[in-house]
């Protein structure tokens, strides 16, 4: 119940930052679709897409090894001075990739923007491990809801105001990462450790575990980028601004799913080996109902957020995101699947499982974008996340088993489909028969996480009225 109560405590503190950030970036679509044509949505779709690309090579997933080594009891001042040693290199791959990037036309203009806004990211990113690994969310949340209400400002101020378009688009993200990135580094630049010893040793375990990352990474971008360029070359730039915008509201499930994960991620590290898989259990089983169920709730409300969020050039948008919504449903659960190969060091298991679904993905993007569209690209993203989270589900269970409701999920997610094929054909009369049916499977699993949450409250407010009584 202590770690169960400290897990939720993280995801409350993380939730109530990251809440506030995506909520004011949720509120920001009514004004990047009109100062934004779908054609200008669609290059900076691209240009983003492509920065994003980049990232893992530049980083060399430096971020993510500084915090699973430093989470894991490893020296934090030779971990980082790895991380660093790491992030240099990758910064001269980056000098190198912008002439490369400068051969197409679309990417020209744009080169200094690309190259700040994937620098300092980097940067943001790295620093921002550090602190998840120290266990201090609430730093943590603190820098993430001040980066984005500085993306914000500036984004009223470059789109509205100066009407820089494309460019304040990309101005307004780098320079928030820019500004928060320095904050942090200040901070822990005050905090720094002594004299750090000889780093060789550690270096070898963490480059093995980081450069998997890096094609992994590149395949989870194959599998959620390669269809807008292959969109690009059959429909042009406004189809892909089209599909980009509805992918808005789908990304919510990913980020309420990112939200958890993440002190998710510090509680299994820090778990002991014998518990580990009772841990995984009972959290996911509070998990996957939960994410079920906002994807549910997203697919019911997103004739009225299109409405009431996009421009009216964006009304078309709508008809993609119930699809889109069960395919970020899979991208979440075989994520938390994922965790199982952080927990063991097994990096090179997840690519293995990324490369099967993004084998997919390209197949069927091809098979059918030329014919299909928007909608073939939809289908071919919904069958290569599933097909990743079928891979872990097998795979997971050999390396630690723990329940996983396979048929549970199967039965729900049937319905699910139900519910997004008649909200796409707009035979919402039809919708409620299918509500019931697609969370039934899951109810006492509801009911122990309400009753786990309930808890948390009660123990929560006890603590403070004691505290209270004492000040």
């Amino acid at each position: 119940m202590k770690n169960n109560a400290r897990l939720l405590k993280n995801v409350i503190v993380l939730g109530l930052g990251s809440a506030i950030s995506k909520l004011t970036v949720l509120l920001m679509i009514p004004l990047y679709t009109a100062s934004l044509t779908p054609a200008a949505f669609g290059t900076v779709d691209i240009l983003i897409n492509t920065a994003v690309l980049l990232l893992p090579f530049v980083s060399i997933s430096a971020p993510e090894a500084v915090f699973r080594f430093a989470a894991g009891g490893y020296s934090e001042g030779e971990v980082l001075a790895v991380g660093r040693r790491m992030l240099l290199f990758g910064s001269f791959l980056l000098l190198f990739a912008l002439p490369v990037l400068g051969l197409f036309d679309i990417f020209r203009p744009y080169l200094l923007y690309l190259f700040f806004y994937v620098l300092f990211s980097v940067i943001h990113s790295y620093a921002a491990h550090v602190l998840r690994a120290r266990g201090q969310y609430g730093l943590y949340t603190v820098q993430q809801v001040f980066c984005t209400l500085l993306t914000v400002s500036l984004a009223f101020l470059f789109l509205p105001v100066l009407g820089l378009g494309e460019r304040g688009y990309l101005m307004s993200i780098f320079l928030a990462d820019a500004v928060t990135a320095l904050i942090l580094c200040v901070y822990l630049g005050r905090e720094r450790a002594g004299k750090v010893r000889d780093t060789s040793q550690l270096l070898r375990p963490m480059l093995r575990y980081a450069l998997p990352l890096i094609p992994t990474a590149t395949l989870w971008w194959v599998l959620s980028a390669c269809d807008h360029y292959i969109l690009l070359a059959y429909r042009g730039e406004a189809a892909i601004g089209l599909y980009a915008a509805a992918g808005k509201l789908p990304a919510l499930l990913t980020f309420a799913a990112s939200i958890f994960l993440e002190a998710w991620h510090f509680a299994a590290i820090r778990e002991s080996e014998e518990r580990k898989g009772v841990l995984f259990e009972k959290i996911y089983a509070v998990f996957l109902p939960a994410m079920i169920l906002l994807t549910l709730t997203l697919i019911l409300c997103s004739p009225l957020f299109v409405q009431r969020l996009f421009a009216f050039d964006f009304s078309e948008a709508a008809l993609y995101v119930p699809l889109l919504s069960v395919a970020s449903l899979f991208s979440a659960l075989s994520s938390f699947l994922g965790s199982v190969y952080l927990v063991k060091l097994r990096s090179g298991a997840s690519l293995v499982s990324v490369l099967v679904g993004a084998a997919v993905n390209l197949t069927l993007d091809f098979l059918w974008i030329p014919s299909q569209g928007a909608l073939g690209a939809m289908m071919a993203t919904l069958a290569s996340y599933m097909t990743i989270f079928l891979w872990r589900a097998v795979h997971c269970h050999r390396i630690m088993p723990f329940t996983q409701h396979l048929g549970k999920l199967t039965l729900s997610t049937l319905f699910l489909l139900g519910v997004a094929y008649l909200t796409m054909m707009e035979h919402l009369e039809a919708v409620p028969w299918l509500i019931l049916p697609t969370i039934l499977p899951f109810w006492r699993e509801l009911y122990d996480t309400a009753r786990l949450f309930i808890q948390f409250c009660r123990r929560f407010l006890h603590i403070s009225t004691k505290k209270e009584k004492r000040s």
